[in-house]
């Protein structure tokens, strides 16, 4: 555009380009939604966890009766980088306290740490004199780390900004704390009796809890650490079912009881039928938490993130399992199979046994096609969005559809599809009527790629040439 003159005197005629259509956009599909129990960590909170050292730093150590980091762990080890961690606890929880008297051996100040749970139990704290006249210097003692704050009225401890503890005030404090050897914090609790209710959550005056927590995050697959009751699988398979593109599509990997048959394990799934569901089987001995047996949840869920969406986990190698609870034959595995179950077994180590979910439909019931199709269909919304509001017009219609095709050919490209048909976008589909109600409509035909989970040699002896 030029202006001749900077003096709007005259009309004048300002020309600008067409942007065109917004770029692709792809997303990952490796995000793992997590409840569970911790030995620390804010309550029905939702924390992103990318690595070992953070899940550590925000919820601790493993410890017995806790189920988050019994499945966190293994599915770290598959290669699962991304979670999405909600804490959630049972009756008793509490956070360790101690509280420091004055030299007249009335209290003074309470220190509790930061977050409820039997960690806290481990921080010493000790006071001194302080560098100024009249004020007390506070020591904290955590995991190697010491905190020292020093000069302290009543009047300041709360701003003192600790990684482990916070201070408030006593009834009736009138005195600085006096001098105290170190000593620990007590009375702390994990709140380890967590029931089904407390991992399916609630909704209450609009704060969630728990499971209903994860209903507002993009998660791709989601589990409720170790648990196998029939009325947290029903609300896992409730909860991956009934979420959109916009909540964040998603699927479920459900745990059976421990010290399950396989007849019994195969009765469970006879009424079950879902294509955003995985029931795995059995339990397993972890490396890292040896001497017991815990749920497969953990191991399956980070081989199916670990790989791309389009990829089964059969055949897969599941990393750091030392032993079984129950060893597979091939025929216990085929049973499974039928029964819509995948199992983990021996073969050169330890793998995935076939890539099945839940669902009695054959068309989805290949975990690897229900995760692809979800990412496509997540891709396609998130690149259209901006047509949202526009006026329905032949460009735009053509726009929409060179999108999608646009993002259908990146995925025959990388081998995540097999093929595609031309997204349809145009009178034919979007009538007057479908127009009127402010619908624009595509039509978008996908022939994914099935992987090779039976090979089939043909083998025959012949005599001569």
């Amino acid at each position: 555009m030029i202006l001749l003159s900077v003096d709007y005197i005259e009309p004048r005629i300002e020309i600008i380009e067409d942007e065109g259509t917004p770029p692709v956009q792809l997303v990952s599909s490796d995000v793992i939604g997590v409840v569970g129990t911790f030995e620390k960590g804010p309550l029905n909170e939702k924390k992103i966890i990318t690595s070992f050292d953070s899940l550590t730093k925000i919820f601790g150590k493993d410890k017995t009766g806790l189920t988050g980091c019994k499945s966190i762990w293994p599915a770290m080890a598959q290669g699962a980088k991304n979670f999405v961690v909600v804490r959630i606890a049972g009756a008793g929880i509490k956070e360790a306290s101690f509280t420091l008297k004055d030299s007249t051996s009335n209290d003074s100040v309470t220190v509790k740490a930061l977050t409820p749970g039997t960690w806290g139990n481990e921080i010493l704290v000790a006071v001194a004199a302080g560098t100024n006249a009249n004020t007390f210097k506070l020591v904290v003692i955590y995991g190697g780390k010491t905190e020292t704050f020093d000069n302290l009225t009543l009047d300041s401890i709360g701003a003192v900004n600790s990684e482990f503890v916070t201070l408030t005030l006593a009834a009736g404090a009138s005195a600085i704390p006096k001098a105290l050897s170190a000593v620990p914090l007590t009375g702390g609790n994990d709140g380890a009796t967590a029931t089904d209710s407390d991992y399916i959550g609630t909704i209450v005056d609009g704060k969630r809890t728990g499971l209903k927590l994860l209903e507002t995050e993009n998660v791709n697959v989601i589990i409720c650490a170790q648990q196998y009751s029939d009325v947290v699988r029903n609300a896992l398979i409730t909860h991956a079912m009934n979420l959109s593109v916009r909540d964040g599509l998603r699927t479920a990997v459900l745990n059976p009881p421990p010290s399950l048959d396989i007849d019994a394990v195969c009765a469970l799934t006879q009424n079950l039928d879902s294509m955003r569901a995985e029931f795995s089987y059995p339990w397993n001995e972890y490396t890292d938490i040896a001497g017991q047996y815990i749920a497969p949840d953990g191991f399956y869920a980070g081989v199916l993130v670990s790989g791309g969406a389009h990829e089964s986990p059969s055949n897969r190698i599941v990393n750091g399992i030392v032993s079984q609870e129950i060893e597979l034959t091939s025929g216990d595995i085929k049973a499974l199979t039928k029964a819509r179950i995948s199992p983990i077994a021996p073969d050169s180590g330890y793998r995935v046994m076939n890539g099945v979910n839940l669902s009695t439909d054959t068309n989805w019931s290949q975990i690897s096609i229900r995760r692809e199709f979800d990412e496509i269909e997540t891709e396609i919304y998130v690149s259209t969005r901006w047509v949202k509001s526009k006026n329905i017009t032949t460009s735009i219609m053509q726009a929409v559809a060179e999108q999608i095709d646009a993002i259908l050919q990146i995925k025959k490209d990388d081998g995540k599809i097999y093929d595609f048909k031309p997204t349809v976008c145009d009178e034919s589909i979007n009538t007057p009527e479908t127009m009127a109600a402010r619908m624009l409509k595509t039509k978008v035909r996908i022939r994914p790629v099935f992987a090779a989970d039976y090979v089939d040699h043909h083998i025959e002896r012949y005599l001569g040439e």
